[in-house]
């Protein structure tokens, strides 16, 4: 007798496109995730090859500056983006969230961007550079010194060891043991904190270290 059709293959045949129609859904989410990656991470190169820039920028405007020991001011009061002290307090990102922090108004919006700001930690003003298409940076210096002045010995500074220009019988050779050769130099560090917002509103902070 001829044996009843039960639909077996049927079944099996429907599992098998339901985990190939899965599979493919996995796929291009997959494709999806890595090309927003892609982008999102060129973007970021972007604002920070921007940053770099803004830095050049305010190198050359800090050689500008008459009196480093003062902090300076724009035409409006506010910060023109260089304070002659440092602060533990400082939170450039806004991201802190801990203790009382000094917050930077980069946008001179109050500084929005930070998480749960108030007006008596946002008193710090940001130098802008021009808006080059989609690109916006800014850029605060500090002199790292415990407060504004002269170098003292009660305004300590993080100031770099230069060598010294005496007389050596070891022709240029400079040895990091031969500490009697190095001097203090006049000057102190500063710091360049650069922050970027690029495309899709992605941003970049950088922090440099230079001296004079």
């Amino acid at each position: 007798m001829r044996a009843t059709q039960r639909g077996m293959s049927l079944i099996f045949a429907l599992l098998a496109l339901v985990a190939l129609s899965m599979g493919a859904v996995a796929l291009i989410r997959s494709v999806d995730t890595s090309g927003m990656v892609l982008g999102n991470l060129g973007f970021k190169q972007d604002a920070t090859a921007s940053a770099e820039r803004a830095t050049e920028a305010a190198i050359v405007f800090l050689q500008g500056v008459p009196d480093r020991t003062k902090n300076s001011s724009n035409d409006n009061g506010g910060g023109s983006g260089y304070y002659a002290s440092s602060t533990d307090t400082l939170d450039p990102t806004g991201q802190s969230g801990e203790g009382t922090r000094l917050l930077v108004d980069w946008e001179a919006d109050g500084c929005k961007y930070a998480n749960e700001a108030t007006s008596d930690q946002c008193t710090l003003g940001a130098r802008s550079l021009a808006v080059d298409g989609d690109q916006r940076s800014d850029y605060v210096i500090f002199r790292l010194c415990q407060q504004a002045g002269a170098i003292a010995d009660g305004n300590p500074c993080i100031t770099p060891a230069d060598a010294s220009s005496g007389s050596s019988t070891k022709r240029g050779k400079l040895d990091y043991g031969d500490y009697a050769r190095f001097v203090g130099s006049p000057d102190a560090y500063y710091r360049i904190i650069v922050r970027s917002v690029g495309a899709r509103n992605t941003v970049s902070y950088t922090e440099t270290i230079i001296h004079f």
